[in-house]
């Protein structure tokens, strides 16, 4: 039959066998479990090692990386493209002074999604720099132009390329502002 006793002697058995009690309560409890035989048996079996299976993974987390990352890649890829396209249809080349705030624009997101002033240069600079070289190499097959005037347009495909990643690296700067703001909370 249990009393009193026998339910604090119970809630005492996990800090007897880990040693955690005052010596006073441990010796109360030991006088307890040598009268009672309920108690002394639950002591016996809380002394045992509970036996635990090892827990085996259903996931393949190999397969599940590889989903993630394909799923990453995908976002990035649509972001590329469509920072391309946005870059293009926003340019000088244009005859669009929209630029100024687009590139922005770009620079903040760019950086914001993917930290890392490199790959704002290159999405800034690159599609604008191929464009304008494109478009000089157009030029050239469809007009007078000498082959000295072609080569010029190189650095200007340089320097209007510049143009643009310079708004783009203010947008980076106020990104970089951004997660700093963000961090200090």
């Amino acid at each position: 039959m249990m009393n009193k006793d026998c339910f604090i002697a119970e809630d005492l058995l996990p800090l007897y066998n880990e040693g955690l009690l005052q010596a006073e309560t441990a010796e109360w409890l030991e006088s307890h479990l040598r009268t009672c035989p309920n108690c002394r048996e639950l002591a016996l079996l809380s002394k045992e090692p509970v036996q635990t299976d090892p827990i085996t993974s259903t996931v393949d987390h190999e397969k599940m990386m590889s989903k993630i990352n394909l799923k990453l890649s995908i976002y990035q890829i649509i972001f590329v493209g469509l920072s391309f396209f946005f870059a293009i249809k926003t340019s000088l080349l244009n005859d669009s002074f929209g630029f100024i705030l687009s590139y922005a624009i770009l620079g903040v997101v760019t950086y914001l999604f993917y930290r890392s002033f490199l790959i704002v240069i290159a999405i800034a600079f690159l599609p604008i720099f191929i464009w304008s070289i494109i478009h000089s190499i157009s030029e050239f097959t469809s007009t007078e132009i000498t082959q000295g005037q072609l080569w010029l347009g190189i650095p200007g495909a340089a320097l209007l390329a510049g143009i643009h990643l310079i708004f783009a690296m203010i947008g980076c700067l106020i990104g970089l502002l951004i997660l700093k703001l963000k961090e200090r909370g």
